[in-house]
């Protein structure tokens, strides 16, 4: 983290009560990143957390709870074996195998495509690595509302909750592309494409 935890509370006075309210899942295979991730949040006002580190257990905390919002690393452990009496039908699965995937962006696919998926139109935020566009790409196009990079500054964060929190996107439905409207971040779509796409959109209220 870039910025002291203790001082990220002073960014969001007006909105601690209101984000004490929400139920947040944690998802990344390093239990450090995890507790600095907590910290920084309880810090911001977040008072209910769940964390996970592999995409088996988001997707169980995701069916189990009401979450409403994620945060996902791009690095997610993946499954060797399946928990005791649960068996692949159970599981959530997408075109390239079953679920859970190796990758948050995989993960986050799963969620807004599975007809089984227990929460579609859950805000997701993405934290990865120095990584190349394509990545990024693929993480937008899977579905996620905002990327973030490591080291993840504290006060970037905690501006990216408050504008889902407070502005939540448009959700987008199409046979392409489940997620938040993406238009905002990439005004440069070519308006052909635009006029080919067609779409139903669905305001998601949290």
């Amino acid at each position: 983290m870039n910025q002291p935890i203790e001082n990220t509370e002073n960014y969001v006075p007006k909105q601690r009560s209101k984000l004490a309210k929400v139920y947040v899942l944690l998802l990344d295979n390093d239990d450090k990143i995890i507790k600095l991730l907590e910290n920084v949040l309880r810090a911001l006002g977040f008072e209910t957390i769940f964390t996970a580190r592999d995409g088996y257990e988001g997707v169980k905390i995701l069916r189990e709870q009401s979450i409403d919002l994620v945060i996902t690393d791009w690095d997610l452990q993946p499954i060797r074996q399946y928990p005791e009496g649960v068996s692949k039908d159970k599981v959530i699965s997408t075109e390239w195998g079953d679920f859970p995937p190796n990758n948050g962006a995989s993960f986050v696919h799963s969620l807004r495509h599975s007809p089984t998926s227990p929460h579609p139109f859950v805000p997701v935020i993405m934290i990865t690595g120095p990584t190349l566009s394509n990545n990024i790409r693929y993480a937008r196009d899977a579905g996620v509302n905002e990327i973030l990079m490591k080291p993840v500054d504290a006060r970037n964060l905690c501006r990216r909750i408050i504008e889902i929190v407070d502005n939540p996107r448009a959700f987008i439905t199409s046979d392409n592309y489940k997620g938040p409207d993406r238009r905002r971040r990439e005004a440069a779509w070519d308006k052909e494409e635009r006029r080919k796409l067609e779409v139903k959109v669905i305001k998601y209220d949290g």
